[in-house]
């Protein structure tokens, strides 16, 4: 008995002094912006700190960090996350120095490498320093004009392929799934080699294993959460950011359509004939750094790609007036040029301005971020930001920020009428801005409209019963995604 009672004594001391060290140690954390004269609101000073909304999925992190910027009129202020200190970057011109003017201090990503798994650290957006600056040299001549024009007929094989789809199941459709399939068609055939067969009734291997890597789970969000927000637990936990099965599988098949295209020699002007120029002219990447670009080319291009048609077409279905202006166009373009050329593709600038519309409503990665790799000084403050301190560019606050779109939550193409030489201006970054911005915007763009330009030629596309109206985000993902999916109602039209 005595024991016992003595037991639970301790045990109790042990666990009070253990709070209140912990209490101290996050208190003590949450006091670096206020020694540093930089405004953050009040908030809980523990673990979860500012962050407790996304952790528990009652927010998007796209949401989480709207809020603060409706409620802060500060050039930049910071919050805290996970106990440690962000700072959430508002005002234009800072953004500005951050991502271009002074890029040599901002010029790595607040992102974990994932050292422990076999594929992270060749993908192009988990690396950092000389090897993120090499690699991205290496593979910048595969997105030339003169390359994406030489893969343009691919990306029409893909786009065909999607007609058939719909003209076989006129009926309600997830829109999210329609451009997911597109997505996977196309980039199956331009980064891998193949034909993915996405279309298909059967799910092929290489449908089945896109899911998987892009399957939206609790744990998956865990491990997102990580990287992005808390990288030095990454090494400890050891997460995955995306699914090691699939990225086995996906690393096979490049491995193999490289194999095939040494030993028979066509030429599809695609990655695979691209990493074998690099190759023969000398080039210094290996089979591991291939496979990481094969990979950046998927996930980057897929989501954007997929998203971005899938929002574009909810649009359309819920103002028919903008999807009529847009067939319209596009009829004339094919007109124009003798049909679905590369240059009727490019001739477009009200479907331009509807993408841009829809990036602006709907960016896919919802924020940028940086880590600061050398102290730097704030121009025209005393604020110091030292190194290792991660910065927040809040890209979806600032595409709904009425001081820069007006009406913000309405989808209107016209306010890129006389915005269309100042689309990438410094609060419109649905692709990033600078030298760490999205090499593959021009062909996301591409394949993107001439995506739309197929179905809308072709199809008309109508809200249902099921369509969200409003949009509401699925918090267990960082990107911009319908929590109820997309359905919209397609009907062949009479030519």
């Amino acid at each position: 008995m005595f024991f016992t009672s003595t037991f639970i004594t301790y045990a109790v001391i042990f666990f009070v002094t253990l709070f209140a060290a912990l209490y101290l140690y996050f208190e003590k954390k949450h006091k670096y912006w206020q020694q540093r004269g930089v405004y953050s609101p009040e908030g809980p000073k523990f673990l979860l700190s500012h962050f407790s909304d996304v952790v528990f999925l009652k927010s998007t992190p796209a949401k989480w960090m709207k809020k603060f910027y409706d409620q802060i009129n500060k050039d930049f202020f910071g919050l805290y996350i996970f106990g440690e200190p962000f700072l959430i970057v508002k005002d234009s011109q800072l953004i500005k120095r951050v991502l271009v003017k002074d890029f040599i201090y901002f010029a790595d990503r607040f992102v974990a490498p994932g050292d422990h798994d076999p594929y992270h650290p060749y993908i192009l957006f988990f690396q950092k320093g000389f090897p993120w600056k090499h690699n991205r040299a290496s593979i910048t001549p595969a997105l030339t004009s003169g390359k994406l024009k030489s893969m343009f007929p691919l990306f029409v094989q893909a786009s065909d392929s999607m007609v058939d789809y719909l003209e076989k199941n006129q009926v309600v459709l997830e829109a999210k799934e329609l451009g997911a399939r597109y997505a996977t068609e196309a980039i199956s055939l331009t980064s891998f080699g193949i034909k993915a067969f996405s279309f298909e009734p059967v799910d092929s291997a290489f449908t089945i294993n896109r899911r998987k890597l892009f399957r939206v789970t609790p744990k998956n969000a865990f491990a997102q959460l990580l990287y992005l927000f808390k990288p030095d637990w990454v090494p400890i936990l050891r997460p995955n950011f995306f699914d090691i099965e699939a990225l086995d599988y996906f690393s096979s098949v490049f491995m193999e359509s490289m194999k095939m295209r040494t030993t028979k020699n066509p030429l599809y002007s695609d990655l695979i004939d691209i990493a074998k120029e690099l190759r023969n002219n000398g080039g210094t990447l290996d089979d591991k750094q291939f496979n990481g670009h094969a990979f950046q080319f998927f996930i980057a291009g897929y989501e954007t790609t997929s998203a971005t048609i899938s929002f574009a077409l909810y649009s359309f279905a819920l103002y028919p007036h903008i999807q009529e202006a847009v067939r319209k166009e596009c009829n004339e373009a094919i007109e124009k040029y003798g049909g679905l050329t590369y240059e009727a593709v490019h001739d477009l600038p009200y479907l331009d301005m509807c993408v841009n519309e829809t990036l602006r409503m709907y960016p896919v990665i919802p924020f940028l971020q940086r880590v600061c790799v050398q102290d730097y000084k704030i121009p025209n403050s005393d604020c110091v930001i030292e190194k290792n301190t991660c910065l927040f560019i809040p890209m979806y606050a600032l595409h709904m920020d009425e001081k820069y779109f007006p009406d913000p939550h309405k989808f209107d193409p016209e306010r890129f009428r006389n915005r269309l030489d100042q689309s990438n201006s410094i609060c419109f970054l649905p692709f990033g801005e600078g030298p760490r911005n999205c090499m593959g915007e021009r062909m996301g763009r591409m394949s993107t409209k001439l995506a739309l330009i197929s179905i809308i030629r072709n199809f008309e596309v109508t809200k249902c019963s099921k369509t969200p109206v409003p949009v509401v985000f699925e918090p267990k993902t960082f990107v911009l995604q319908s929590n109820v999916g997309l359905p919209i109602k397609f009907s062949k039209l009479v030519k």
